[in-house]
């Protein structure tokens, strides 16, 4: 990661690299050339000295909506030739990370944007997890053959293809791509499947290096840990959750969602949420109403990412909250068509 250069904080620019919030009204004053030069900078310059613990991209992306910003300069910066030489994400990752909130508002050019770099950028996979929580299945299918034709059919490239769907972030694509009515298409993503299911199950019985005892209470303590240092590994953390949580583990996971530490809350809502639990929806607006800011950002965060008809209808009644639950709902439902489909 490079080390960014940061302007004066009396600076307009200064002001949206720090991520201040009277950034947003010095923007919003300011000529709009000028505001909208100083954005892109911040965007296409990631500011962040360390990414993975500054969330910076839904106050870029808000602003852009108030002003009204056109994403010429970020679609330049994603289709430089530089793109083929700098692969490294933090290039191109602010960038992709604000189109996926943008295409959360509505924004369409967000959207073809995202699938147009998924398509063809170096930095594909980040942009397919963005998709992975924004777009339709149609659209998700369109990607399968471009992404696809990155990995060559032969031992080697079917190698990378399995390692790509084992280390994915978001797997709904690689879900759907492996039911599609194409043979070619569903064959290969298939078998990629369970060669990453292998791997993965080899690695976790031979560790190369130290990790928690697999055990559900030491991944909560781990998570824990990671949140006392700064870093946000509730994410992870509930991934080693489906590997080592069974059926009987269930009821510790309610109640580290429901009264757990900030670290096994966070992780717990993730896991909960992301299994389609029926008692997931109860405890993330728990989590809402008396969580503390990573707990409740955790808890928004998780709900935004299911895609049952229970958090659908759950998100109608939401919508008209004064806090974040209702503008996560209001979003859900401008997804799929409005609050009344």
């Amino acid at each position: 990661m490079f080390d960014p250069v940061i302007a004066p904080s009396g600076t307009l620019l200064g002001l949206l690299q720090r991520g201040r919030g009277d950034g947003t009204l010095h923007a919003l004053t300011a000529p709009r050339a000028e505001a909208l030069a100083a954005l892109n900078h911040c965007v296409l310059r990631d500011p962040r000295h360390d990414w993975q613990v500054e969330n910076r991209s839904l106050y870029y992306a808000r602003l852009y909506l108030d002003l009204n910003g056109e994403l010429d300069a970020v679609q330049a910066h994603l289709f430089d030739p530089e793109d083929v030489v700098d692969t490294d994400e933090s290039r191109t990752g602010l960038a992709l990370a604000v189109l996926g909130h943008l295409a959360s508002y509505g924004r369409r050019d967000a959207l073809e944007l995202l699938r147009r770099y998924a398509a063809h950028g170096s930095n594909w996979a980040w942009a397919l997890d963005e998709l992975a929580l924004r777009d339709d299945d149609a659209g998700l299918r369109a990607l399968a053959a471009p992404v696809l034709a990155r990995f060559a059919t032969d031992p080697e490239g079917e190698a990378k293809l399995a390692a790509a769907v084992r280390d994915a972030f978001e797997p709904r694509p690689w879900r759907l791509w492996a039911e599609d009515p194409r043979a070619s298409i569903a064959t290969r993503v298939r078998a990629a499947q369970e060669a990453g299911c292998f791997d993965r199950w080899q690695r976790q019985m031979r560790p190369s290096g130290p990790r928690p005892d697999w055990s559900v209470r030491a991944v909560f303590e781990w998570a824990q840990q990671g949140l006392e240092r700064g870093a946000a590994l509730h994410v992870p953390a509930a991934r080693c959750l489906v590997a080592v949580a069974g059926p009987e583990d269930r009821p510790e996971i309610l109640q580290a969602a429901l009264t757990g530490t900030d670290g096994a809350r966070c992780t717990a809502l993730r896991y909960l949420a992301d299994s389609d639990d029926r008692d997931a929806l109860d405890l993330i607006e728990a989590a809402v109403a008396d969580g503390t800011a990573p707990v409740v950002e955790a808890a928004v965060d998780a709900f935004e990412r299911m895609r049952s008809i229970a958090a659908v209808d759950r998100a109608r009644g939401w919508a008209q909250r004064p806090d974040a639950l209702g503008a996560a709902a209001g979003r859900m439902l401008a997804c799929r068509g409005g609050a009344q489909d």
